[in-house]
């Protein structure tokens, strides 16, 4: 909890403007990620949500971006699906990067017409040790991301990292909790 003093004079972690890091990210993922260049209908950070707490009264976030891979898509394009978490992960890191992130979740929608009218959407949970990685280690690429996002994934898709699993929906619960998205969607 901070201290008094801290609240009045305004330097506490309860000051995090979570609203204006989610600008950020948004711009910085638009930036990076056209989506002409992708085939993709549209891409935006969509939410940031404080799941938790921290002892000092920090917010525990996980911010959201989403990609709509089209109507027409059944199936996506893995390697498409790959590149897009990766570059969505490092054009959104700068603007939590001293935001304690319990994990980045990165969705795709595909079978509709947007980003939140879709039949399927199906999401990659990346942890912050990855994310870190993948931002910072020179050298490291989109295969090496996806390498450590498979390594990592056991059979549980609410704990990070999850490389293909349900969407979670985190209007639902106390944050979240219960997958929305498509049965069925597919796997590795």
């Amino acid at each position: 909890m901070p201290s008094p003093l801290d609240r009045f004079l305004g330097d506490s972690a309860e000051d995090v403007d979570l609203d204006a890091r989610e600008a950020e990210a948004s711009e910085n993922l638009r930036a990076l990620v056209s989506p002409d260049s992708y085939g993709i209908d549209d891409c935006d950070v969509t939410d940031v949500v404080e799941v938790n707490e921290g002892p000092e009264g920090e917010p525990i976030v996980v911010p959201v971006a989403r990609f709509s891979l089209g109507k027409e898509k059944e199936s996506p394009d893995l390697d498409v699906v790959w590149d897009l978490a990766y570059d969505a992960v490092r054009a959104i890191y700068p603007a939590f990067e001293d935001v304690f992130v319990r994990h980045y979740d990165v969705q795709f929608a595909f079978g509709g017409s947007g980003l939140f009218d879709s039949e399927s959407c199906r999401r990659m949970a990346v942890t912050r040790e990855i994310a870190d990685r993948a931002v910072t280690e020179a050298g490291w690429h989109v295969s090496d991301f996806e390498a450590a996002m498979l390594g990592g994934h056991d059979i549980d898709d609410e704990i990070a990292p999850v490389a293909w699993g349900e969407c979670t929906d985190y209007d639902q619960g106390p944050y979240g909790g219960n997958g929305a998205g498509a049965a069925g969607a597919g796997g590795f």
